[in-house]
């Protein structure tokens, strides 16, 4: 299956898929987690090493602001923090163009980004949407994941 990469694609594709993504977290509700699980972490291996997050940077274009004040002041200057505390995204400001300025100690949520080695898929669902909408590897991940268990959109099921 060939990636989609392109950003702005990815983001008219996300806003089209909004209905089919709510039935496809309906029909994933009610399966194995643990399979779901051992799909998205091999598939996740595949299509990040086909993708060079660095070059990208979308996700730090987008942040969605953590809870507490002391996590958001680490992407925000002071000054900007009541402003953007409940904006859906904003850029982070150690992005540099496409690049972190602090990459090599980026702080564990960007490490962590875009959280599908970890367990637990299913129930975390709405957050990868949102990455979905953002993140070339979570959209690629995700429309894998429909195709390898033989997901079809009805939309009469609805």
């Amino acid at each position: 299956m060939k990636l989609m990469l392109d950003i702005e694609c990815i983001r008219r594709i996300s806003k089209e898929k909004r209905i089919e993504n709510k039935a496809f977290v309906a029909y994933l509700n009610d399966g194995d987690s643990d399979k779901v699980d051992n799909i998205v972490h091999r598939l996740y291996e595949k299509v990040a090493s086909q993708i060079d997050c660095v070059m990208c940077g979308n996700c730090c274009r987008n942040i969605r602001p953590p809870v507490k004040d002391e996590v958001l002041q680490l992407y925000l200057t002071k000054e900007d923090l009541s402003k953007y505390k409940y904006a859906w995204g904003f850029t982070c400001k150690n992005l540099d163009g496409n690049k972190c300025k602090i990459y090599t100690d980026r702080y564990d949520e960007c490490r962590l980004f875009p959280y599908l080695d970890q367990n637990n898929f299913i129930s975390r669902m709405p957050g990868v949407l949102q990455n979905y909408e953002i993140c070339p590897i979570v959209f690629n991940v995700v429309e894998q994941l429909k195709v390898e268990l033989n997901w079809k959109y009805d939309l009469h099921a609805l």
